[in-house]
Formats: structure tokens, C-alpha cells, sequence
């Protein structure tokens, strides 16, 4: 016992010395750019920890303090270059040699830990998306629907007398999403499988709970803290159980030369992978892309929703005659019905304005260092971020930026000729960051786009939506380390329509 107590002693002396040697480099940093809050060791730990559970509060400090300037955050992680908006371009035109996108993601997500080291050293799970997915989106419009029918037949209808429900809207759309992305990613069998899916759901909500706390954790002991996590969270160790037998099964019966119903995104991943990667480095791959379908539609949904429920009738039901009047002139769903959602995708678009996913965008390591010829600089190996806030509510783009207006978009294309895919929600510009910019933009938007389209036309065709009796405000946020996430607590009613 003695020894074990010594060695439990020792661990955390040392893990005491660590954090303190990187805390101290985060205080220490060349460049002569500003940090928010108090100086010194304790008053870096005292805004770090304020950042962590109120990111907002924080950079709200730093705009006031350093109007227009850089500015650094301290977070437990290390420093955060906050960057103006002026400094956009030169960040999204950047090689990864000179501002790396990769180094960030893997560092943000942990990948090593939380997924492996080869979805950032080889992501053709990106390049997959970015071709084989996106030409097969509008044969995916068929199964997506269906999937979307049984589902929300399933989940949203009042099995008793009443014709409503009162469902947590998060955690529902969340399950949602992945019954209906799975289906066009494994098929049938595996999308309505309830153990495969709260496996997948369960990797999918942790990823980024986990990822922090590994990151705050010195690198010696984090694959400790990550099994630690994930073996009371849920970790990657469930999904694959399922999906390595089904990717063995599917890549046997290629070489037997037997063709499968229709091809799903598991198929496209297959014939891209090298022959000698295993097959549980394919299925990590997969999981990546239901990891970022899952989490991020399920964000969006959610908040488009909760605006929803806010709308007068007549606004409500503007959006259900464009909707039929769209599938009326196209025939039925098809890929031109839904580029002519064009309320529902101006909803999308402005929760994606307005709340976001993040309180900054376009991540990066500065490889080299990077001179901000204002007689300050941001040093090799530190982070940078673009000041997500500064660009979506500025008011010289964007008039009352403070308001919500879910119809903001469709506006904005009725008044400029031309504009329609522009203002679309899946289109990123130098005004709109949620998906990232430039080359590293979100590669599986326009999936994500489709499928959010034909779910929310799906429930304002079917449902009423409104939030329970006496609740009049959309639910607040929560924010944790940066992120935005809407409040996994919040309920709302859906009511069958006649």
C-alpha cells in the first residue's frame, strides 16, 4: 500500500510540474500580442477556466480591450491567437505549410486518441465525399426520404389518444440523423440496427467531450485519460465491433464478383483504401464521417427548430406552401425540388450566422510564425483562429445582425439577381464560417445540406411544432471550450397535422 501511495504521489507531482511548465509557456510566448485577463500563472489558470464554461464572456473582453487588434486567449490547452477579421484571407489562402488545418483538427478532436493517426495523414475520406458522395446525392434522395418517413412515423407520432408528443429535441434529432446518414452509408439492416445505433450515437456525442480533456491532460499520460473516458463514456471500441465484419463481408463479396442493391458510402470508402490498410483503419474512417454528420446536423437541426417554434402561423405556413409548390413543379423530390427550399435553406443558413458551431473559425497551427506588420507576431507552433463573431454580425453585411431572421437569406436572393446558390446554406464565403473556407471547407456540407432539407420540409409537412405550455423563450445554449451546443434538455411538442 505504501508503494502504491508513493507511486500515486509521484504521478501527481509530476503531472502538478508539467502543467505548470506549459502554462508557463503559454505566459511566455514571444510576439508582443495582448492576452485577455489578469497576468501571471494565476490569472492565465483564472481565464482559461472562464473560457472553458464561457467563451463569449472572454472574447467579448478581449474585442473591448483590443479593439480591432489581435489578441490571445488563454485556454488550458495552451494560448489562442484570436485574430480580426482582416487577417481572414491571408489565414484561408495559406498553404498548410504556413497555417496547417490538419495539425489543428487532429489536435482539437484528439484524433490519435478518439479515432487514429491516419484520418489526418491520408483523409481521402475527405476526397471521397468530396466526388463519389456528392455525385450520388440525388440518388440518395429516394432512401433518405423513406428512411425519414419510418423514423419520424416511428419517433414523433403519439402512440395514445393524443396526437401529440413531447420529445428532449436533441438528443430525438440526434438518433434521427443517424438511422436516416446510415442508411445511404450502410444500408438497411445496419441503419435500423438499435445496438449498432446507440453505439455509433454514443462515439459521436463523446468525440468531443473526451477531446479536451485528453488535450489538457501532458502527453504521457493521455492515452491513460483517454481509455479512462471512454470506457465511461463510450468510446470508438463498440462501433467498430459492428462495422469491421460488415466491411469484411462487403469487400468478400466484391471479389466474388457479387453486386450489392445499390452502393453505399461504406462501398465508395472500400474501392478508395489502399489494399493494405486494414480494414478497422476503413471503419475508423466511417465512423469520422458519422461522427461529423451526426454531430453537426444534429446541432443544426436543432437550432433551426427551436426558431422555428418562435415564427407566427402565417410565417410557418409560408414555408409549407413553398415547400409543395416545389414538389409539385419538380415531380416530387427530387435534387431541383430541394435547391428550391429556398426558406428552409435561409433558416439553415442563419442559425448557422447566428449561433454557429464554434466561437471562432478557421483553426490553424502557425508553422512559421506569422508577421502581423503591426509591431507584434504570432510565433511558430501557436494556435490561430479567426474571430467567428466579428465576420457573422457585421453590420456592413449583415443589417440588424443581432436579430435572428430565419427568412434573412431568402431575402437577400429575392433582392439580388442571380444570387440563388450565393446565399445557399452549404456555400461558404468570407461573411459565412461554419463550414470553414477556402480548400478545408466542410467536405460533406452538401450531404448535410440534403438531408437537413428533406427532414425539416418532412416535419413541417407532418407536424406542428411548438415548445411545451408556458415556455416562451427558445432554450439558451451551452457553451464548453469554445463550442456551442444547444441545451440537450430542452423539449418540444410535435403535433400530427391533419
Amino acid at each position: 500500500m505504501i508503494i502504491i501511495a508513493l507511486y500515486a504521489l509521484g504521478l501527481l507531482l509530476s503531472l502538478l510540474v508539467i502543467t505548470y511548465f506549459r502554462i508557463s509557456r503559454g505566459i511566455s510566448y514571444r510576439g508582443g500580442v495582448p492576452r485577455v485577463g489578469p497576468p501571471g500563472v494565476l490569472g492565465y489558470i483564472k481565464t482559461a477556466l472562464q473560457y472553458t464554461f464561457d467563451a463569449e464572456l472572454v472574447i467579448t473582453k478581449g474585442r473591448a480591450d483590443f479593439s480591432g487588434k489581435a489578441f490571445v486567449i488563454p485556454t488550458l490547452s495552451g494560448p489562442v491567437f484570436f485574430l480580426p477579421p482582416k487577417y481572414l484571407e491571408i489565414v484561408r489562402s495559406s498553404n498548410d505549410d504556413v497555417f496547417n488545418e490538419p495539425m489543428a483538427v487532429s489536435e482539437d478532436l484528439q484524433l490519435p486518441y478518439t479515432m487514429d493517426v491516419h484520418q489526418m495523414e491520408n483523409p481521402y475520406q475527405a476526397s471521397v465525399l468530396r466526388t463519389d458522395v456528392n455525385r450520388a446525392i440525388p440518388s440518395f434522395i429516394a432512401e433518405i426520404l423513406e428512411e425519414s418517413n419510418l423514423v419520424m412515423a416511428e419517433t414523433l407520432d403519439s402512440s395514445g389518444e393524443s396526437k401529440s408528443i413531447t420529445l428532449p429535441v436533441f438528443n430525438t434529432m440526434t438518433h434521427l440523423i443517424a438511422r436516416i446518414s446510415n442508411r445511404v452509408i450502410f444500408g438497411t439492416k445496419t441503419c435500423r440496427d438499435p445496438a449498432f445505433l446507440r453505439a455509433i450515437v454514443r462515439f459521436s456525442e463523446t468525440v468531443t467531450l473526451i477531446a479536451p480533456f485528453v488535450r489538457w491532460t501532458p502527453w504521457i499520460f493521455r492515452r491513460l485519460v483517454y481509455i479512462a473516458l471512454s470506457s465511461i463514456l463510450g468510446g470508438k471500441q463498440k462501433p467498430l465491433r459492428f462495422i469491421v465484419p460488415l466491411l469484411k463481408k462487403r469487400r468478400a463479396d466484391d471479389k466474388l464478383g457479387q453486386e450489392h442493391d445499390k452502393p453505399r458510402i461504406a462501398d465508395f470508402l472500400l474501392r478508395a483504401a489502399s489494399p493494405q490498410e486494414p480494414l478497422e483503419g476503413i471503419a475508423m474512417r466511417l465512423m469520422n464521417i458519422n461522427f461529423g454528420s451526426i454531430h453537426t446536423s444534429s446541432i443544426f437541426i436543432t437550432q433551426v427548430l427551436f426558431e422555428l417554434a418562435l415564427l407566427p402561423r402565417g410565417d410557418l405556413n409560408s414555408i409549407r406552401e413553398e415547400v409543395m409548390d416545389a414538389l409539385e413543379s419538380e415531380g416530387g423530390w427530387t435534387k431541383t425540388a430541394l435547391l428550391k427550399f429556398k426558406k428552409i435553406d435561409s433558416a439553415l443558413r442563419e442559425v448557422g450566422r447566428y449561433y454557429g458551431l464554434m466561437h471562432f473559425a478557421l483553426p490553424r497551427i502557425s508553422v512559421l510564425g506569422h508577421d502581423l506588420l503591426d509591431g507584434t507576431s504570432v510565433p511558430p507552433g501557436h494556435r490561430v483562429a479567426i474571430d467567428m463573431k466579428a465576420v457573422h454580425f457585421n453590420p456592413q453585411v449583415y443589417p440588424d445582425p443581432d436579430r435572428c431572421d430565419l427568412f434573412r437569406f431568402a431575402k437577400m436572393r429575392e433582392d439580388e439577381e442571380g444570387a440563388s446558390s450565393k446565399y445557399g446554406f452549404a456555400t461558404p464565403d468570407s461573411n459565412y464560417l461554419p463550414f470553414g473556407a477556402g480548400r478545408h471547407a466542410c467536405a460533406g456540407r452538401f450531404f448535410a445540406a440534403m438531408e437537413l432539407k428533406i427532414m425539416l420540409a418532412h416535419i413541417l409537412l407532418n407536424y406542428d411544432i411548438s415548445f411545451p405550455p408556458g415556455v416562451t423563450a427558445r432554450p439558451a445554449n451551452i457553451t464548453f471550450n469554445g463550442a456551442i451546443i444547444p441545451d440537450s434538455k430542452a423539449q418540444m411538442v410535435f403535433t400530427r397535422r391533419q
